[in-house]
């Protein structure tokens, strides 16, 4: 994970509750609600690297990600400028039941700048709560100037057992070398679903988990980063895909010209570790998950039980032709 992406993943983490790492502020009734979310504030934009909401509480919380060690005060007065009703609009967010709306903004760094970034803060005179992120735990700094609901939910540190997930692998910022595993996984995919073809945004949506989620300015670079990975692709297996722009009445997209389920089914897992190299060629798209085999694997197992099915089926054959 590129260590840019550590605090907005550990935020995430702490928001989803998937049973391995706590997740406190799920527990506390927060939900994610916007990825790169812009918003118009006193005649100029500022971006919310994470949006939560709890709808229970109507309670907002704008999540500033700080890789860096620095503070800029004009944007974190603009954040501080923030309303809910200027949240909910850019979000699109539902708030399903009429309750007294209040929002919150919350800073996330690497632990060893939080000494910078609170001194950041305090040049700027900004009341903001720090959330520092280490290898071992997220710990609440200026607890007193976070909201009641805030520093309960926070209150002691929180112990990672697990490492940070990596939630956001990958995001609009990123190197374009980052997005050729991902998609090509996904293209993978798309010829063992024998689709014919699939457009750029299903691509973009298939191999960026919370796509919908971001603001319209990041999906757009997500958009062309995926292209871009999906024209390599294809150019590295021109006999396998085809990249096809777009025209007045079609989306641009890929064609899936020659897929390995079109052979003998013995012959499909070979067939898939030939497109773009060998298989150990190929970093992981993530970490895989106890008990789930990945897509080549289960290729692996359908392909031996396919080969002995067909052993013992002819076996059969000669013990009745005595």
């Amino acid at each position: 994970m590129e260590s840019r992406l550590v605090p907005a993943n550990a935020i995430l983490d702490l928001t989803l509750a998937d049973g391995l790492n706590p997740a406190p502020l799920a527990d506390a009734g927060w939900a994610v609600a916007a990825l790169e979310m812009p918003v118009r504030v006193i005649g100029e934009t500022v971006v919310c690297d994470v949006v939560l909401f709890n709808p229970r509480a109507g309670h907002l919380l704008a999540v500033e990600a700080k890789s860096g060690a620095n503070l800029e005060p004009e944007q974190g007065r603009r954040l501080m400028a923030l309303t809910p009703e200027l949240l909910v609009s850019a979000g699109g967010i539902t708030v399903p039941e009429p309750v007294p709306l209040r929002c919150e903004v919350l800073y996330a760094c690497i632990a060893y700048n939080a000494d910078r970034i609170c001194m950041g803060a305090d040049e700027a005179g900004l009341r903001v709560p720090v959330l520092a992120v280490g290898g071992s735990e997220a710990r609440l700094l200026r607890p007193e100037m976070a909201g009641p609901l805030l520093s309960a939910a926070l209150s002691a540190p929180v112990v990672w057992s697990h490492p940070i997930a990596r939630i956001v692998p990958f995001d609009h910022e990123s190197p374009a070398e980052a997005f050729d595993q991902p998609v090509r996984a996904e293209l993978i995919a798309a010829m063992a679903q024998q689709r014919p073809s699939v457009t750029i945004r299903a691509l973009t949506e298939q191999a960026v988990r919370h796509f919908p989620i971001y603001g319209r300015a990041a999906q757009g670079r997500l958009l062309r980063a995926v292209r871009d990975a999906a024209r390599r692709a294809a150019e590295a297996e021109p006999e396998r895909f085809r990249y096809e722009r777009s025209t007045e009445t079609t989306e641009e997209r890929v064609a899936v010209l020659r897929s390995p389920e079109t052979f003998d089914r013995r012959g499909r897992t070979q067939g898939y570790q030939a497109v773009w190299g060998s298989r150990a060629s190929r970093p992981r798209r993530r970490a895989e998950i106890p008990g789930q085999m990945d897509l080549f694997s289960e290729l692996d197992e359908a392909e031996r039980v396919a080969t002995e099915e067909e052993s013992d089926n002819g076996n059969e054959g000669d013990g009745d032709a005595q």
